[in-house]
């Protein structure tokens, strides 16, 4: 697999390690390979706001996995992700706002 692809976001498999959440997911890649990759922190902070889940908090409960299982589903799932390895590990992230274009689909109805 080349460096950078992308791929979609097939399964999510959140755990507690050493006491730490750690997010491993399943990505089906444009290529058709599947690969196992890690979501760094900045991508689970985005998606798990960890001020609304705990407040000023820096513990938790095992309990609050159930909470954060099915909103790491539905944020992740299905998303479009690029990959890339570092470390004989593979990562993924969400695709950047950069990309994204507004358009005001009002201008193309009265037009036609």
């Amino acid at each position: 697999m080349k460096k950078g692809t992308r791929g979609v976001v097939l399964s999510i498999r959140p755990e507690i390690q050493a006491e730490r959440l750690k997010v491993t997911v399943s990505i089906r890649t444009d290529s058709g390979e599947t690969v196992e990759a890690h979501m760094p922190d900045r991508e689970l902070a985005a998606v798990l706001p960890r001020s609304i889940l705990l407040g000023s908090g820096s513990s938790a409960h095992p309990s609050l996995m159930d909470t954060m299982t099915p909103i790491l589903a539905r944020m992740t799932e299905g998303r479009r992700v690029r990959v890339w390895q570092y470390k004989d590990r593979w990562f993924f992230s969400f695709q950047p706002w950069r990309g994204v274009r507004f358009r005001d689909d009002t201008e193309s109805t009265r037009s036609a």
